[in-house]
């Protein structure tokens, strides 16, 4: 009887592990829609090009702020859209330097722009976030973000 039961019993776990698998993939190919763009801002002397990927909800993408007489600021951003605003974690590195710095940045899409943001921050565990208690002020902001054409 035991000898019948294990070779039932795989049978089954495999059916129902193929089953889930061939599901999620199939949903998740399905539901996914990704859109890429390119955005460029100029402040003075100061550029910033930035390159997101929308997958959903979820942005990931390139952030490299080059700033006048200043070594660049290049990295990667992560976030997802909270309505009208855009909020990511900024990762990036200064120059060459190996230090990896990692800071929040809001955006405000308005009339096809992606304006950065100036908030408030404060750090709780070794990490820092915009303070709940003081408005992002979206005015104040150097870059607007235009988009560029991809090339």
């Amino acid at each position: 009887m035991m000898k019948n039961l294990i070779p039932f019993c795989c049978v089954i776990v495999i059916g129902l592990f193929q089953s889930c698998k061939t599901g999620n993939s199939s949903t998740t190919q399905k539901d996914t829609v990704f859109t890429t763009s390119n955005y460029m801002a100029i402040d003075g002397k100061d550029t910033a090009l930035m390159n997101l990927e929308i997958s959903n909800e979820i942005v990931k993408g390139k952030l490299i702020l080059k700033l006048y007489n200043k070594e660049d600021n290049d990295g990667f951003v992560s976030g997802a859209f909270k309505n009208d605003t855009l909020f990511v974690d900024y990762s990036f590195r200064v120059g060459n330097k190996k230090i990896v710095y990692k800071n929040p940045l809001a955006f405000l899409k308005k009339d096809g722009l992606l304006t950065l943001g100036v908030g408030k921050m404060e750090n709780m565990f070794g990490r820092t976030y915009f303070r709940k208690d003081i408005p992002i002020d979206f005015y104040e902001g150097r870059f607007k973000f235009g988009p560029v054409p991809i090339q």
